[in-house]
């Protein structure tokens, strides 16, 4: 929404420091990064706001999908279109899973790297023109987890057997993501948004966004019990056995708590 007439504001620096879980507290590297790439946006959109008047409002959260900010603008009274980024990984994490068939599964024992984070589109309507908002859009979410372990005893994948002593060190690694598009998201939240008075105030938003997971194992072959196509024939159906059980979660849950502006 423009306004003609509308006067230079001055905005004092405001920085919340969210501490939401260990998660966080654990990667202060990562979060040191975001602190300065919200500093920047920030302060772009603070010259935008004031150079083209326009209703606009920033603010930084933490929650299920990681930390980032929010960019908002003003399309009508009750209507701010919002675009939000959020990022954070965890490294060294244990872990370990099962593959193969029901009949005889094998076990890995990995060492994981998580990665989460988010980009999405947002409308958000605020129905009472008041901090209450429904949001709908599209998020894409960017969490993935790479592993790296050891295949500790046998399973089956069909007609086919792969045991450690197939694999070199017995070595198995690959990657889990959770989608690899843009998918619906849908939610509720509460805080300030662009084209009220000038203010700070607490944000809070809860959704859920659609998945649709991939994932992707390597490994290398060794010992002459298997042929390279029964080998890969085994990879695959491993592969496919991940996908399948991690295509039973449809949808991610997001809460994320926070602090936003309006300018």
């Amino acid at each position: 929404m423009l306004h003609k007439n509308k006067k230079n504001i001055q905005v004092a620096k405001h920085y919340s420091y969210i501490l939401y879980s260990n998660m966080l507290l654990r990667n202060e590297g990562a979060m040191s990064r975001m602190r300065k790439l919200c500093g920047l946006m920030a302060a772009s959109l603070l010259m935008i706001s004031n150079a083209y008047a326009l209703e606009v409002g920033v603010g930084v959260k933490a929650g299920t999908i990681g930390a980032g900010i929010d960019l908002s603008m003003a399309l009508t009274r009750t209507i701010n279109l919002r675009a939000s980024l959020t990022s954070i990984e965890i490294d060294d994490e244990t872990d370990t899973f099962v593959v193969g068939d029901a009949t005889d599964q094998g076990t890995i024992d990995a060492t994981l790297n998580l990665d989460f984070g988010s980009s999405a589109l947002l409308f958000d309507w605020y129905v009472f023109n008041g901090t209450f908002h429904i949001t709908a859009g599209v998020l894409k979410n960017n969490g993935k987890i790479g592993f790296s372990g050891v295949l500790l005893d046998s399973a089956d994948f069909g007609a086919i057997t792969l045991t450690p002593a197939d694999l070199v060190g017995g070595a198995i690694s690959g990657s889990i993501s959770a989608g690899e598009s843009y998918e619906p998201y849908l939610g509720i939240g509460w805080g300030r948004k662009a084209g009220n008075d000038a203010g700070i105030s607490l944000s809070v938003e809860i959704g859920v966004a659609l998945l649709d997971p991939v994932a992707d194992l390597n490994a290398t072959l060794q010992g002459i019990n298997l042929t390279q196509s029964e080998f890969d024939t085994a990879i695959t159906e491993a592969e496919n056995d991940l996908t399948q059980e991690l295509d039973q979660l449809e949808a991610w849950p997001i809460i994320s708590i926070g602090f936003n502006y309006a300018f």
